[in-house]
Formats: C-alpha cells, structure tokens, sequence
C-alpha cells in the first residue's frame, strides 16, 4: 500500500514538473484533467502530511491552470 501512495505522488510529481513548463493545450492534452484534479482533491480530503499537502497545492494550482488554457482554447476536460 505504501509503495502505491510513493510511486503516485512520484508519477504526480514528474507530471507536476511537466505540467509547470509551457502547456500548449491539445485535445489529448485536456482529456481527464477535470479527473485529475477531482483525485487530488479527494486525496487532500482524505488527509497528508505538510511536505504532501504543498505538493498536492501545486499539483493542484498547475492542473487549474492548465484546465483554464483549454476552456479557453474550447478543448473538453472531462
């Protein structure tokens, strides 16, 4: 169980760090981000620790960026 939890707060971290650099917004790119940011938010109720908690927020904070260029690109991120 706790090998999960690591290696999903690794595959978030990488995506985080990827999602922080210039997000072109495409069709592939916005499908699922709404979902995503439902898990984070899910995950963050659920409870963390204060080194988690900051990096579920930035998480958090590039997903909203990254949903916000493709509303506005007309792009579904469901």
């Amino acid at each position: 169980m706790k090998k999960t939890i690591a290696l999903a707060l690794f595959m978030l971290a990488a995506t985080n760090s990827v999602a922080n650099s210039q997000f072109i917004p495409s069709k592939y790119q916005c499908s699922g981000i709404e979902k995503r940011i439902d898990t984070i938010n899910s995950r963050m109720r659920a409870g963390y620790s204060m080194r988690e908690g900051e990096q579920l927020k930035e998480q958090l904070r590039s997903l909203k960026k990254q949903r916000y260029e493709c509303k506005k690109k007309g792009f579904s991120v469901d």
